[in-house]
């Protein structure tokens, strides 16, 4: 059973939509980063930690603190597959995983129902490892940037992934150090905006609708 919502115990809430492309065909993926805390109102930090203790595989390999939920469809020709994930693990909509599926959606609900002043950061979180390689969990976010492991939508047709692309991967492309370090902090700074309320809340209240779908009668027999 979900329970109530409140409005504490989540800081450093990380957004990102990408798409990848496989032989198979495209695969969209929907993706909320947030680390846990405990407070008078609520400790979502320790419940997870709870949950780690009966599902260790569940555990983030970046901060044991921070939880990423997922959720990933794709096109097999007539098909749509879907998968809801916890820290880069399956959770299939079945009554024995039922507990993690209602724990992750009630996060991702609570982060969907943020308003601007609920939402907590660290000074320079977005360059810390929790955000560049914990946001698209266990992957380096440049990556996606660039387009090198996937588009991210954030980008699509502004032109910045054939730019970053470019400068990162081009080895005819002559760069000095200090055109170096501005694309590098023009990547960071995308990053940021990845963290940035507005945005989270927005990409929080899509993610909440998914799993919505995902673990209704119907979501049964599309995943």
């Amino acid at each position: 059973m979900i329970r109530p919502i409140n409005f504490t115990g989540i800081k450093n809430a990380g957004y990102a939509s990408v798409n990848t492309y496989t032989e198979n065909g495209e695969k969209s993926r929907t993706i909320l980063n947030m680390q846990l805390t405990d407070d008078k109102n609520g400790k979502d930090l320790s419940e997870y930690k709870m949950i780690l203790n009966n599902y260790p595989s569940l555990m983030n390999d970046i901060n044991d603190e921070f939880v990423n939920v997922e959720f990933e469809s794709e096109n097999q020709g007539p098909y749509l597959i879907m998968q809801a994930k916890i820290n880069g693990n399956p959770i299939p909509v079945h009554n024995k995983f039922l507990p993690l599926l209602n724990f992750a959606k009630k996060l991702v609900n609570k982060v969907a129902n943020f308003k601007p002043k609920d939402f907590k950061y660290d000074p320079d979180h977005y360059l810390m490892k929790e955000a560049q390689e914990g946001l698209i969990y266990n992957e380096n976010i440049v990556d996606y940037l660039d387009g090198t492991s996937g588009e991210l939508k954030l980008l699509k047709g502004s032109g910045l992934t054939e730019k970053f692309d470019r400068y990162f991967n081009d080895e005819n492309v002559e760069i000095s150090d200090a055109e170096l370090d501005k694309v590098n902090e023009a990547a960071d700074n995308m990053v940021a905006v990845l963290h940035d309320p507005a945005y989270v809340h927005n990409g929080a209240t899509y993610l909440d609708a998914l799993m919505s779908i995902y673990t209704s009668p119907r979501g049964k027999y599309l995943s």
